[in-house]
């Protein structure tokens, strides 16, 4: 557990995380009243929303931990909470600037076939189709959701990460529990669980239709948030004569067991969409992906689970 010694620190990353939270909230203003409308849905007009709720759940927890007298929530939770947040804003930088390279690409060969070697009673339209999309992406640049600025949040992320790296725990008692309460089928399981939740997302598409978006959107927000379960997995993994304090035991599998619980919700959301698609005529592979996906959920699930309910210390 972190001392509460580090609260002035506490303070300033939760400011930080307050920030990047207030900024996410005026790009999605933006991108529902002020840009432009296109044809279909960008992966980024996706993710905003995704890592809008990925903010605001460190901002609720660092909150709660602030008003709490005797904070319990561990230090290596936090630090996971922290680089899947820098995860979600560098995967958004990335997503944001190939879908306006994808853009920027799609108005050239408008200009290139369309006009200037099209049928000359179209321009009037294409350069509409054009100029919306030029305004779209003037709109990016000067927005809160730019390259510029993400590429500051990204810094700050990294400085509150090692910030919390160095800050000390209490000290507590360590406890040597049995062998089998560490799990090591759980780290094997873990990465199969995270390639499987990674191959229920559909990447090779740039725009979505309103079906599609809400896909993707499950689909992204299952991986990111089963890919923070490798961390806690390797460091039990990686425990040595089976002698750790109490709280980490039960801080990395909680952690484990509560994303199992929401990821089964969310395949459980991400099958019924993939089976809409089917009837539409668009099935894909993704609906086994997500049903494994969800199998492994439930598996993983019910052995932390057991392995919680034998813990006595």
């Amino acid at each position: 557990m972190l001392n509460k010694l580090y609260q002035n620190k506490m303070i300033l990353i939760a400011i930080l995380f307050g920030t990047i939270l207030t900024f996410d909230f005026f790009t999605i203003i933006t991108n529902l009243y002020v840009a432009p409308v296109l044809e279909g849905y960008g992966l980024p007009d996706i993710l905003i929303y995704i890592k809008t709720i990925i903010f605001l759940t460190v901002f609720i927890i660092l909150i709660v931990w602030l008003k709490q007298q005797n904070p319990k929530f561990p230090k290596n939770n936090l630090k996971t909470l922290v680089i899947l947040s820098l995860a979600i804003v560098a995967f958004y930088f990335g997503s944001l600037y190939m879908y306006k390279y994808m853009l920027i690409s799609d108005t050239a060969d408008i200009i290139k076939n369309r006009i200037l070697n099209g049928n000359p009673a179209l321009y009037l339209d294409f350069s509409g189709i054009n100029y919306r999309t030029l305004t779209y992406i003037l709109t990016i640049f000067s927005g809160f959701n730019s390259e510029l600025v993400l590429f500051a949040e990204m810094i700050v992320l990294l400085v509150a990460y090692y910030s919390i790296k160095y800050m000390e725990e209490i000290k507590e008692e360590k406890h040597v529990y049995d062998e089998f309460m560490f799990d090591t089928t759980l780290l094997p399981l873990v990465f199969v669980w995270t390639i499987m939740s990674f191959l229920s997302i559909n990447i090779l598409t740039y725009r979505y239709d309103m079906l599609g978006s809400l896909e993707i959107g499950f689909a992204v927000m299952g991986f990111s948030i089963v890919a923070t379960t490798i961390v806690p997995a390797f460091s039990i993994s990686r425990n040595k004569n089976n002698e750790c304090t109490r709280s980490f035991f039960i801080g990395m599998y909680k952690h484990v067991f509560f994303i199992g619980i929401l990821s089964i919700i969310i395949y459980v959301v991400l099958i019924g969409i993939n089976i809409s698609l089917l009837n539409l005529g668009r099935h894909t592979y993704r609906l086994y992906t997500s049903l494994f996906s969800l199998i492994f959920s439930i598996i993983i699930m019910i052995r932390v689970k057991r392995i919680l309910s034998l813990e006595n210390k």
